[in-house]
């Protein structure tokens, strides 16, 4: 039996949440490579400009992580709403089946539930491929971040005595950006398995 899509919407806001903690985390991160630039001085000249990047990309992943939970969250509600006409539906087609003769004062009710149901479909239908989408853009940011935590490594190797501690912030991004990513792709496997299913 195929999980309610209600459950699935929560579970990848989950993910998307822990995305957005691990985001924040690359935003102190951000926040401490500067300080150290600062006190590095011109050694990290290159390094200080990678520090804007970093930050601009953390605010980026929360900004779209929060929106992506908006998205789940509105997900959710609306499968709730279809699952329920649904459901209505199902018991107007048994009484239809079983009362044929009696239901002329239902047909108004049966008609309107009918339609909410197709209406909620559709409105599920966009909301997933939205989802989808927001997802997909999560991946560019990871890559945008493994190409910092690139140029940070090369910046780090000409910093001097401050080279040890640039590259364990560099090492930090990589291994930031992986968790982020560990939750994208969890959040689309379940987006994926949801959408061979009708909620």
């Amino acid at each position: 039996m195929a999980t309610p899509i209600f459950v699935t919407a929560a579970s990848i806001a989950a993910e998307l949440h822990q995305a957005m903690l691990e985001a924040k985390g690359l935003a102190l991160t951000a926040k401490n490579a500067r300080a150290l630039a600062v006190r590095a001085g011109s050694k990290t000249v290159g390094f200080k400009a990678i520090t804007h990047f970093i930050d601009e990309l953390a605010s980026d992943i929360i900004r779209q992580s929060q929106y992506i939970n908006g998205v789940s969250e509105h997900l959710s509600h609306n499968a709730v709403a279809l699952w329920r006409a649904s459901t209505a539906a199902e018991k107007f087609d048994w009484i239809e089946t079983q009362h044929s003769d009696n239901i002329a004062s239902l047909h108004h009710a049966m008609q309107s539930c009918y339609q909410q149901r197709e209406a909620l479909s559709h409105t599920l239908s966009r909301g997933l491929r939205e989802l989808e989408q927001q997802l997909e853009e999560g991946d560019k940011h990871i890559r945008t971040a493994n190409l910092i935590a690139t140029s940070s490594k090369v910046e780090a190797a000409s910093a001097g005595d401050f080279r040890n501690q640039l590259e364990v912030i560099a090492q930090n991004i990589t291994d930031t950006a992986d968790k982020i990513r560990a939750h994208l792709s969890q959040a689309r496997r379940l987006l994926g398995q949801r959408q061979k299913h009708t909620p």
